[in-house]
């Protein structure tokens, strides 16, 4: 994300708005973190996805030459097997402690354990003699003291380094058929291990499985802290709320105030605190976000992506109080749009997770004054659209006609939104009186400006 420090405002803006939009209209999945980038697959997914997964200790990496061809191509050791076991009580070749050469590299030292991912072909070809594997790992190593436990059956080979035992290697191992597919490895230590070991299961509800992640978020390794943010991240909203009692306030505090968090654990970590904060972490909030409305120079300078998920965790605190310092210190004129966007992503969190917090006429409010803002008002009208705001129908057919007469864009946006309002209903099923409006507008624009009634796609908006 710090790259985009080098875009311009209008490039952010542009970005940001089609993203915006894309996720709105793609309809509203309540996902755990709304201010996150898009989570990786966790690593429990990936082992449940993969036919096969194995902790593999690295024997040996080279370059063989074959029909000449010069390939990458390392010998490893089964240790153990997280996915797959079936196939090694299967086929009497592929059991643990097997060496196997996979047809890349793998870059490590002798003895560095890696997870492997492997997949089975969809023909379902067995192994044939002319498959497989090294024959055995005693005959890799005669003098490996492999059996010898080291933390929790974790063990790394003794592998001797004379020419005798290189021989042996080259003599035993011989490549794997195309019967295994390898995909990307990962370098794993004894600690991740057994973080993968004892990772609750994938059938287990999620809200039960959380919890055992939260003292993984900020852990040295990045597998392990990157795996423990995507669990949150790929986690339901409701899901997270329910473990906020077992969130570290404290260190939640800490994270956020350091400046090296990156963003999306920043938004994440924001929206946590606002769900197991109280007054003195709203205040703590409100220092971070910045009580004093930035300039173009103090954004360039200080703006933080994620402030969106402090702004969501803030307004999770203070509510409608929340509401009116963000009018007064981010939705206002001459605010950079960065600061301006990551409000709006915070009044819209408020609206899709937590609309009881805050009244729903108050954000429609809050979000209108974006109708000035010229960078802002095409994502403001999805946003008033799909939230049947009717009311805001004076100002937009205004903008059509007056400040947007030559912004095309913005006029097809008020089109879309002129559609949906013209359907609008009483209970009784009357119209109301914006969607007559919408409609006697409607049919004067269509003569007015044929041409944008044939480029506006009238999708539906979707409701909230």
């Amino acid at each position: 994300m710090a790259s985009l420090k080098c875009w311009s405002p209008a490039q952010r803006v542009t970005l940001f708005t089609v993203i915006a939009i894309a996720a709105l209209l793609a309809g509203n999945v309540l996902r755990a973190c709304p201010f996150c980038l898009s989570p990786p697959m966790t690593l429990v997914e990936e082992i449940a996805a993969s036919d096969i997964v194995v902790i593999a200790e690295l024997l040996k990496f080279e370059f063989v030459h074959t029909a000449g061809v010069q390939s990458p191509q390392s010998t490893v050791r089964i240790r153990e097997f997280l996915q797959g076991a079936e196939l090694s009580a299967k086929f009497g070749r592929f059991q643990t402690g097997q060496p196997i050469v996979v047809r890349q590299e793998i870059a490590g030292s002798v003895g560095d354990l890696f997870l492997l991912f492997g997949s089975l072909p969809d023909s379902g070809v067995s192994p044939s003699t002319e498959s497989t594997f090294a024959t055995n790992s005693a005959a890799l190593n005669p003098t490996d003291q492999s059996s010898a436990a080291d933390d929790d059956g974790i063990v790394t080979a003794d592998l001797k380094t004379t020419e005798s035992a290189s021989r042996k290697v080259r003599q035993t191992s011989f490549l794997i058929p195309e019967l295994i597919s390898w995909d990307p490895y990962a370098l794993v230590s004894l600690e991740a291990i057994r973080y993968i070991r004892n990772a609750p299961g994938q059938s287990i509800p999620q809200v039960q499985r959380l919890p055992y992640y939260l003292m993984f978020l900020e852990n040295p390794d990045p597998l392990l802290s990157i795996d423990a943010w995507a669990e949150f991240a790929n986690a339901d909203y409701e899901d997270v709320k329910a473990v906020k009692d077992q969130m570290p306030r404290a260190q939640l505090r800490q994270w956020i105030a350091d400046p090296t968090t990156t963003p999306e654990r920043l938004g994440l970590y924001g929206m946590m605190l606002g769900l197991c904060g109280n007054a003195d972490d709203a205040a703590f909030l409100e220092k971070q976000i910045g009580a004093v409305p930035p300039t173009g120079l103090d954004d360039k300078k200080f703006f933080r992506y994620g402030t969106d998920g402090l702004m969501g965790g803030y307004l999770l605190l203070t509510g409608e109080d929340g509401v009116k310092f963000l009018e007064q210190t981010r939705l206002k004129p001459g605010v950079p749009a960065d600061s301006v966007y990551a409000a709006v992503q915070a009044i819209q969190f408020m609206w899709s997770y937590e609309s009881s917090v805050i009244p729903q006429s108050r954000l429609k409010s809050c979000m209108r004054r974006l109708l000035s803002n010229s960078e802002q008002r095409i994502l403001t009208i999805t946003n008033l659209a799909r939230w049947k705001d009717w009311e805001s129908w004076p100002e937009l057919e205004r903008l059509f006609r007056n400040e947007c007469a030559n912004d095309r864009a913005t006029q097809r946006a008020i089109i879309q939104f002129a559609d949906e309002c013209r359907k609008a209903t009483t209970a009784d099923g009357s119209p109301l009186e914006p969607a007559v409006a919408a409609s006697t507008f409607l049919t004067q624009a269509e003569v007015e400006h044929p041409d944008l009634f044939r480029s506006t796609n009238n999708a539906e908006f979707l409701g909230p």
